[in-house]
């Protein structure tokens, strides 16, 4: 194999070699958007759009279309997300001189590998940006007030500038912030309030065990980045406690808030006893905190990890909807 051969080998991200990448554009479009991981998006809205069936407010009406248009504007945004983020990573360094892609972090790996150019990303955003800003703004057409678009304004503020300068909010240590308004609280209360046209301090307590679920999934994720983030100038938490901290303590404190959150939520009555049962949930949990623990310095062995924390989310965002909607029968 040539040199050139080898160099272009050795940039191709995302865990797959240059044959394995998808060509045809769909495809194509499914892995630059990180489609797959849609769930941490969808999972939310699920339970901000169940709770009322728990809390009950005066007046409450389920809206099928509201609940898809909900749906449907968040999803754009999430994926108008992976795409900006992705661009910028790409720009600042962050993903090309990641030495441990994998399908979770690195990059999707295809601008290295020539199938794509940079500029496929961030139009491809933009598109999206715009289809979910004009789902949201048809929803605040329809509801009263103006929260919708505040919260749908917030949302793609902190989207773009997550990695877009001049703000690069994950540059700055706030970038798990972030994620866990716009994957926990926001969509939580922004769902909830399309379907109730109201929003309580119990929606927020509510959505407090799943927001603090994204956040681990992140932090696991930076973790496992935490070199090429170091290098890039990409200063989040982890980068800023350091690798054994954020592992250790950073992980530990994470899986305390998960459970404590949610024990909270059902204590103050925002979440039905029911939900409990994502205690059932420890040995995921466990396995997450045992190896970021042990491999906090080796993030080669960190993908078992990092999958588990999807799990966590998944688990405990289905069990929560579920739970909620089982109140039906009372």
């Amino acid at each position: 194999m040539t040199k050139a051969g080898d160099e272009r080998k050795e940039t191709v991200r995302g865990n797959a070699s240059p044959g394995e990448l998808p060509r045809d554009p769909i495809r194509v479009f499914l892995r630059a958007a990180r489609v797959p991981f849609v769930t941490v998006s969808v999972l939310p809205v699920l339970v901000g759009s169940t709770l009322p069936f728990w809390l009950r407010p005066p007046g409450f009406a389920w809206s099928w279309l509201h609940f898809v248009e909900v749906l449907a504007g968040v999803v754009f945004l999430h994926l108008a997300a992976n795409l900006s983020n992705c661009y910028y990573d790409h720009l600042s360094g962050a993903d090309p001189s990641n030495p441990n892609p994998n399908v979770m972090s690195g990059g999707p790996g295809l601008i290295a590998a020539g199938i794509v150019t940079p500029a496929y990303f961030i139009r491809s955003a933009i598109v999206l940006f715009v289809l979910g800003a004009a789902i949201g703004l048809h929803l605040n057409f329809t509801l009263p007030g103006n929260l919708v678009l505040v919260l749908g304004a917030i949302g793609i503020v902190i989207a773009h500038f997550y990695t877009a300068p001049p703000v690069k909010l994950s540059y700055r240590g706030l970038g798990e912030i972030a994620v866990g308004l716009t994957f926990g609280v926001l969509p939580v209360v922004g769902a909830y309030f399309v379907q109730t046209g109201e929003v309580s301090w119990a929606v927020v307590r509510a959505s407090l065990p799943i927001t603090f679920a994204v956040v681990l999934v992140l932090w696991v994720n930076e973790i496992v980045d935490y070199v090429p983030d170091r290098d890039s100038g990409k200063r989040t938490m982890v980068v800023a406690l350091g690798h054994e901290t954020a592992g250790r303590g950073g992980v530990l404190t994470l899986a305390l808030l998960i459970f404590g959150s949610l024990f909270l939520a059902v204590f103050t009555a925002a979440l039905i006893p029911l939900t409990l049962v994502a205690v059932l949930a420890f040995g995921v949990i466990r396995t997450v905190v045992a190896d970021c623990w042990n491999h906090h310095g080796q993030p080669a062995k960190l993908e078992e990890a990092s999958v588990s924390a999807i799990k966590l989310h998944l688990i405990l965002g289905l069990i929560i909807a579920a739970s909620a909607l089982a109140a039906l029968g009372n």
